[in-house]
């Protein structure tokens, strides 16, 4: 069977807004086993104070309800490998959060997920990331597509792939689960090669925000039969899990063309979002009232 590993979701109980109890966490992992995941890392959320704070009270809560979740998947006998990392809220502060057992994946001190605002565009990071990747410390950064200003910050990301960041993708948001400018411009990412990790960053056991990593792999693996969705879902994340270098291509062939990529998502978001025109869901939705 192929090894399939997601390295951003929320799986661990009564710590972030993931899931609230033990029970809605099994659910969770029950759907990771039934979509084929062989290995999930749990990234839960860490804000600064978290990132900085010298009493470790909460990291211990995390590492506690992970094992407990480790324990209650081994007696399920669910075919799933655990790993346990963070998702770090960015700030200039975030350097010294590698030093944090766990903050890392598996405490390798090797790769951090790494998330911005969704509103507010952030100050700092280039710095910041450089900084990080000097210390051998290699960012991930979790779902640029989602961000609400994305199109002032296109030719920064591109800058952070050249500097050796890596870029993740939600699986929902290719799905078109999280609004047409996530969808239009996940894709655009996707086509442009600057994609080196697909995810669920699965929260509950839904279609919209539970694992559809295989779901969104399947689909554009037949949008899209030239991309190794593979080695976003499979190759990249298990080198990520064990600690092990990913080339980068440093200086990736793809120029964003603001203007021109602008006006397609304008008329992507019009098509999709206003008219209702080639979005299946809507379409069903639709003829479901009709015969009620």
């Amino acid at each position: 069977m192929q090894t399939i590993a997601d390295i951003h979701n929320h799986i661990i109980f009564d710590v972030d807004d993931g899931p609230p109890t033990l029970e809605d966490s099994m659910r969770l992992l029950r759907q990771a086993a039934k979509y084929h995941i062989t290995d999930i890392a749990a990234t839960p959320h860490q804000l600064e104070k978290d990132q900085v704070s010298n009493v470790k009270a909460r990291q211990e809560k995390v590492i506690k309800n992970f094992r407990r979740l480790q324990e209650e998947a081994e007696k399920e006998k669910l075919p799933l490998r655990l790993h346990l990392g963070a998702e770090l809220f960015f700030t200039t502060g975030v350097v010294r959060a590698p030093q944090i057992p766990y903050f890392t994946y598996g405490d390798k001190k090797k790769y951090a997920l790494i998330e911005f605002s969704m509103n507010w565009p952030p100050q700092g990071f280039k710095e910041a990331f450089y900084e990080l990747i000097q210390d051998d410390c290699i960012p991930v950064l979790a779902h640029p597509a989602r961000y609400s200003y994305f199109w002032e910050i296109a030719e920064d990301i591109t800058d952070l792939v050249r500097m050796g960041t890596l870029l993740q993708i939600n699986a929902g948001s290719l799905l078109g689960y999280m609004g047409t400018q996530a969808r239009f411009i996940s894709e655009m990412l996707l086509k442009g090669g600057l994609v080196h990790v697909i995810a669920s960053d699965a929260h509950r056991e839904s279609r919209a925000i539970g694992f559809n990593l295989t779901r969104a792999a399947a689909v554009y693996k037949e949008k899209y039969p030239d991309i190794n969705i593979d080695r976003l879902i499979s190759d990249n994340p298990m080198k990520i899990l064990r600690g092990e270098t990913i080339e980068v291509d440093e200086e990736p062939c793809y120029r964003f063309d603001k203007k021109k990529q602008y006006k397609q998502w304008r008329r992507f978001h019009f098509v999709h979002d206003i008219l209702g025109i080639g979005d299946k869901t809507v379409k069903k939705a639709k003829k479901t009232r009709r015969y009620i």
